[in-house]
């Protein structure tokens, strides 16, 4: 992939080649607007072969001396500025090359390619200047006169973040990412990072959530999946209650890593009644090796005594349970049809406290019963402003693959 850089010199060397077309040398006693007499045209021929001699530096003294013709036309004062622009740029003088285009683009006589070659090459000077506002100023010229080429668009978006102004970076590159998810394109992941950064830096919440839910899309990895948990728990309304299912979440996904993720799991589980999924997660820890090697090995020896305890006691009548629940925890148990059944009549039923994260849990149910298909649908069903919906969206990713 090209560098901005290297598109900086493509986009010269481009200009470049407009600015050598051959040259018309007109007798002084002609009066055609669009040709070059012939004290003009003489330096300006001999700074052309200069050029293609590799001579930049003395091309230019040559577009010098052409430049000192008194009484110059607007066309030779054009053809001037326009090879000063290109051997300048090719000698490394981007000042000089960058006075030049900015002189051709002001007077009037550009347009379409002329205008989109010229403008892609003074960007890429202004870039590399690192002055940004300026490069995001002309490459928004560029877009302007029908320019198409996406290594443009893509030194605006740079152009715009690093001048700080992440407003028009979300403005900028939101549209096209969602365009092509709407399309069944995978969008670019460094496209994705640099919208994510951005929307949260100017307090998009919406934007930033949904960049990270496209992140674990098409591009997971446990960072991406860590930043969104995060982003979902300080989503305003969000229910603590649901810190057990950005767990399972993480397990669903193999990203159970820590020897801090398992016990916490395991406590949460416990804590909302469902102790054969904490008896199981304490016992994967132990099983994967990262239970019962380090410092807290003896507490983590405790608790998983005291799940396996929990889950072979019978129910507490001083505590009851909801039938969802005790539905949701026979699914764990190995008991799916039963608890299945059990948790469908509980919500079909209705009186439930908080019926999004009812079915949430059902769909989690089912697809932990393997019937991946009915969990989507499920998952589709949930619209709770709690965050729940937030999570079942994450569900429909892990779910549909």
């Amino acid at each position: 992939m090209l560098t901005i850089h290297q598109r900086f010199k493509r986009a010269v060397i481009a200009a470049a080649i407009g600015g050598l077309s051959a040259l018309v040398v007109l007798p002084a006693t002609s009066q055609a607007a669009d040709t070059l007499r012939p004290d003009v045209a003489k330096p300006l021929n001999a700074a052309q072969d200069l050029y293609r001699a590799h001579k930049y530096k003395d091309a230019l003294t040559k577009i010098d001396q052409a430049d000192a013709v008194p009484g110059k036309t607007p066309y030779e004062s054009y053809m001037v500025q326009e090879m000063r622009g290109a051997a300048a740029a090719a000698a490394g003088e981007s000042g000089v090359a960058a006075q030049a285009y900015e002189t051709l683009l002001s007077s009037g006589r550009l347009a379409g390619a002329d205008e989109q070659r010229t403008s892609a090459a003074l960007a890429g000077i202004y870039f590399q200047q690192k002055n940004y506002a300026q490069a995001a100023k002309v490459a928004q010229r560029y877009l302007k006169a029908g320019g198409s080429d996406p290594d443009m668009r893509t030194l605006l978006v740079q152009s715009y973040y690093l001048s700080n102004d992440c407003g028009n970076v979300v403005s900028l590159l939101k549209p096209g990412v969602d365009a092509q998810v709407r399309a069944g394109h995978a969008p670019d992941e460094s496209q994705l990072q640099l919208l994510g950064t951005c929307a949260q830096r100017v307090k998009d919440d919406a934007t930033y959530r949904s960049t990270l839910e496209k992140l674990v899309a098409y591009h997971p990895k446990q960072s991406y999946w860590d930043d969104l948990f995060n982003a979902i728990r300080s989503k305003p309304g969000y229910s603590s209650a649901l810190d057990i299912d950005t767990y399972r979440l993480r397990r669903a996904t193999g990203s159970l890593s820590t020897a801090d993720d398992y016990m916490e799991m395991t406590q949460l589980a416990i804590v909302a009644g469902s102790t054969a999924e904490g008896k199981q997660v304490i016992d994967q820890g132990f099983a994967s090796g990262v239970l019962g090697h380090d410092a807290q090995a003896d507490r983590e020896k405790r608790l998983q005594a005291l799940a396996a305890k929990r889950a072979q006691a019978p129910a507490d009548p001083a505590n009851p349970v909801a039938p969802v629940d005790i539905g949701f925890n026979e699914v764990f148990a190995g008991q799916a049809k039963q608890g299945l059944t059990a948790m469908d009549a509980a919500i079909a039923k209705g009186g439930i406290d908080h019926p999004d994260q009812a079915q949430l849990h059902l769909g989690e149910a089912y697809y932990m019963a393997g019937d991946k298909a009915r969990a989507v649908q499920t998952f589709r069903a949930v619209k709770g402003a709690d965050g729940s919906a937030d999570l079942a969206r994450l569900w429909v990713l892990v779910a549909s693959k």
